[in-house]
C-alpha cells in the first residue's frame, strides 16, 4: 500500500469517528494525559497543515474554526500533485524525509490517534492490522529512540505474538492492555 493511500485510510477512521461524536464529546479526555479530544484533533490538523507547509513550501497555519475535513480535502490535493513526494521536507522530529516519508509519517501519526480518539469516545474500533505492520516498518527500527525525543512515553514492550496494532501503540508511548 502506498502511503498516499494509508493517509486516506487513517483520515477516514478519524473522521467517522469524529462524525458519530456527539457535541459533548470535546471535552473527554483520551489517552493522551494532557489532551482532550479537542486537542487531539487541533494536533492532528496542525499536523496535517505542517506536511502541507513542507510539501508545498507554503506556510499554512490552521484557522480556529477550521474543520478536520477540511485540512483532509486540503492535504490530499496536495499530495495528489506531481513531484510533491519527491520532495525533501524537514520534520521537527525526524529531521529531513522525503515528501513520500513525510507522508507516510503523517499517517501513522493520525492512525495511532485514531485509537486514542476511539479510547476517549468510547467507540468500537478495529484496527486494520495490514496499515499496523506498514506502519512498523518504519517504527521498529527506531525502537527506543522513539522515547528518547521526548514525543512519545517509553511503554513496555508488548512482548511476543502480540498483534502489529498493539506493537505500534507501544512503539509510539501507548500501552493497549490498559487504555493509555
Amino acid at each position: 500500500m502506498d502511503n498516499c493511500q494509508a493517509l486516506r485510510i487513517a483520515n477516514g477512521h478519524f473522521a467517522g469517528l469524529l462524525r458519530g461524536m456527539g457535541d459533548d464529546g470535546w471535552e473527554l479526555a483520551t489517552p493522551c494525559s494532557e489532551w482532550n479530544v479537542r486537542d487531539l484533533v487541533r494536533h492532528v490538523v496542525a499536523g496535517h497543515a505542517a506536511l502541507v507547509s513542507g510539501l508545498t513550501g507554503e506556510q499554512v497555519v490552521p484557522g480556529e474554526g477550521d474543520t478536520f475535513d477540511e485540512w483532509v480535502a486540503r492535504v490530499e490535493r496536495v499530495i495528489e500533485r506531481p513531484g510533491v513526494l519527491e520532495r525533501t521536507v524537514r520534520n521537527k522530529v525526524f529531521g529531513e524525509l522525503s515528501g513520500d516519508a513525510a507522508v507516510r509519517v503523517r499517517w501513522s501519526d493520525t492512525y495511532v490517534h485514531v485509537w486514542d480518539l476511539a479510547q476517549a469516545l468510547g467507540a468500537e474500533f478495529t484496527p486494520d492490522q495490514a496499515l499496523a505492520e506498514a506502519a512498523l516498518e518504519w517504527l521498529e527500527p527506531l525502537g527506543p529512540g522513539l522515547s528518547a525525543t521526548g514525543q512519545f512515553q517509553a511503554v513496555p514492550d508488548p512482548g511476543p505474538g502480540t498483534d502489529a496494532f498493539t506493537r505500534m501503540l507501544a512503539l509510539t508511548g501507548r500501552d493497549a492492555s490498559r487504555g493509555v
